[in-house]
């Protein structure tokens, strides 16, 4: 009996594991295409894969080692380079392009992280 016992709670576990790898998987996805809508959230994708805001932030930085919003900006950040490397757009159209309103707080964003502003990236 607790040979059985000890089986289905590693079960469970394994069971669990890969459902949060899932739920992981999918919310990259959901990311991956609704990144340049300035109005994502984690309440929005919530409620699209039916999970607490909570649980869900819980599970993605477990899984990812980042939070949700640092994920974002990562993929944003990403394609705001192919655009700035393929495209001659002004960076306020890469900014509403890639999930940014605000020009500026792109700039912002993008010199935070790579330490030069988007136009002086493009010039380099």
């Amino acid at each position: 009996f607790i040979e059985k016992a000890i089986k289905l709670n590693e079960f469970i576990k394994k069971e669990r594991v890969n459902s949060s790898k899932l739920l992981v998987e999918k919310a990259k996805e959901y990311i991956k295409n609704n990144y340049s809508d300035y109005e994502i959230s984690v309440e929005k994708l919530c409620s699209k894969l039916h999970v607490s805001p909570t649980y869900f932030s819980t599970i993605f930085k477990k899984e990812t080692n980042m939070s949700f919003v640092n994920y974002l900006t990562d993929i944003r950040l990403e394609e705001a380079i192919k655009l700035l490397n393929t495209t001659d757009d002004k960076t306020y159209i890469i900014a509403l392009k890639v999930g940014y309103q605000e020009a500026n707080y792109f700039s912002y964003v993008f010199k935070k992280k790579f330490g030069i502003s988007p136009s002086r990236y493009r010039k380099n």
